[in-house]
């Protein structure tokens, strides 16, 4: 989630000093591994129960990353879920991330509610540098931090295999928006964008940076973020932010 030079975002007064944060989002568990069920469905007693599975293993692994990801920012790290109310998953996020946290004493870890984390992401998103929580809550605030830095166009995401042993996935956050298919409306910096987060976790971080600020200097030549007011096409976005990394 950043704001980037030139871009507009839905918040009066936001400055790209203000915007520039990370979520690590655990993207195996939590409610979205399908475990649930209803009973007596169709009648006036149907009940319906959705499980969140949570595991020591899946927590550590993210957590632990997220925490190398804020030692190599600014040693910030926030742990984001809902622990007054989901207790027992709350507690293992808590005490997992307050061990790993021992190996990590040059980051500072604190905790915001997800609700909290909603309020503030709009208000003071300066407040976070690394934030890492669950599978449900990372969808969530990963969605409004896109709107909050200027639109979906711009979200960029990665699915990782930290360890490399496995191949990790690159893509933007918005879907494939067939409906404007062929008319070169689609902002395609969020697609850039993840292509320098590639980069990055491939270890080429000079060329991750030199497509980063490509795309941020094409960001700063459009009318709009989206849609036929940005000015220019699709594809002659994709040539600028090529011609830029070109000539540096």
């Amino acid at each position: 989630m950043k704001l980037y030079p030139g871009v507009s975002s839905p918040i009066a007064g936001l400055t790209p000093e203000r915007c520039d944060l990370v979520v690590v989002r655990e993207n195996t568990e939590g409610l979205y591994v399908g475990a649930g069920g209803t009973l007596r469905r169709g009648t006036s007693d149907e009940v319906a129960t959705q499980e969140s599975i949570n595991t020591r293993t899946g927590v550590e692994r993210v957590v632990r990353y997220a925490f190398s990801k804020a030692e190599q920012r600014s040693g910030r790290l926030t742990l984001c879920h809902k622990t007054n109310v989901l207790v027992y998953a709350g507690d293992l996020w808590t005490r997992t991330t307050e061990e790993v946290s021992a190996e990590f004493p040059e980051v500072t870890l604190d905790y915001a509610h997800v609700d909290a984390m909603c309020l503030y992401l709009v208000t003071e998103p300066e407040r976070f540098d690394v934030v890492v929580t669950d599978n449900l809550f990372g969808d969530i605030i990963t969605d409004l931090g896109a709107a909050v830095q200027g639109g979906m166009g711009l979200a960029a995401s990665g699915n990782l295999n930290p360890p490399g042993d496995h191949p990790s996935m690159f893509e933007p956050v918005h879907g494939s928006a067939p409906d404007i298919a062929g008319r070169g409306w689609a902002n395609p910096v969020a697609s850039v964008l993840s292509t320098a987060m590639c980069l990055a976790a491939l270890g080429e971080t000079d060329a991750a940076r030199a497509v980063e600020a490509a795309a941020s200097s094409a960001l700063s030549e459009l009318g709009s973020m989206s849609g036929p007011e940005m000015g220019a096409t699709t594809a002659q976005i994709g040539d600028r932010v090529a011609t830029l990394v070109a000539t540096g």
